[in-house]
């Protein structure tokens, strides 16, 4: 019985034509001759359409980041989750191709644009109207003194359940000389003179 179903198992095995074969093998073929030159393309193509997006920001433009899920700390990853956020870092543009923005480790920091800045579906651009050459200037050098300042881990944290339980101040307060990424961009704006949410709401501002 068992040599039966091993022959009748062999015998409906389904098996690959000469021509099937054939196509197989041109198609590895292919794909390993040309996986680099695409990749070279798609690489080169990439850094065409990045300087035409620098070419067209201007300096206090805030930059918001929407990683993919799966990327997230913990902290972002509670900030989508909770409220519901697809943006979950900002940054500002500094001009020259730089930005402004914070990070855990080493908090507020200088550094380049993301490489896949054009990517809509994973970085927005918004600009403030009727934004002053004066006023740009002062955002932006309100930004740089907090530069190596260090990140409000308690403040980013507490963040979301004061935004949740609809409180006006973060629950922790003692860590105010600290900022988060998204407090930075309202300060930087507001020692300008302009209001990107209202004052009452600053000290629970996220991206």
């Amino acid at each position: 019985n068992y040599s039966y179903y091993m022959h009748m198992k062999y015998f409906f095995q389904k098996k690959k034509s000469p021509v099937n074969k054939f196509l197989n093998n041109t198609r590895t073929v292919f794909l390993k001759v040309w996986q680099r030159p695409a990749e070279l393309f798609f690489k080169w193509t990439g850094r065409i359409r990045r300087k035409e997006i620098i070419s067209r920001m201007r300096k206090a433009d805030i930059v918001l980041a929407s990683p993919a899920t799966g990327s997230l700390s913990l902290t972002a990853l509670l900030y989508r989750v909770a409220l519901r956020s697809r943006y979950v870092h900002s940054m500002l543009y500094i001009g020259d191709g730089r930005i402004i923005h914070t990070s855990a480790r080493n908090g507020v920091v200088v550094g380049p644009l993301p490489r896949k800045i054009y990517k809509k579906d994973r970085y927005g651009v918004f600009r403030i109207r009727e934004l002053t050459k004066i006023q740009q200037d002062k955002v932006v050098d309100e930004a740089l003194q907090w530069k190596h300042k260090k990140l409000d881990h308690a403040g980013v944290i507490t963040n979301v359940p004061a935004r949740l339980l609809g409180f006006k101040k973060a629950l922790i307060s003692w860590e105010r000389n600290r900022i988060w990424c998204s407090k930075l961009i309202y300060k930087s704006f507001y020692a300008a003179g302009i209001e990107l949410v209202p004052p009452e709401k600053a000290e629970v501002i996220a991206s």
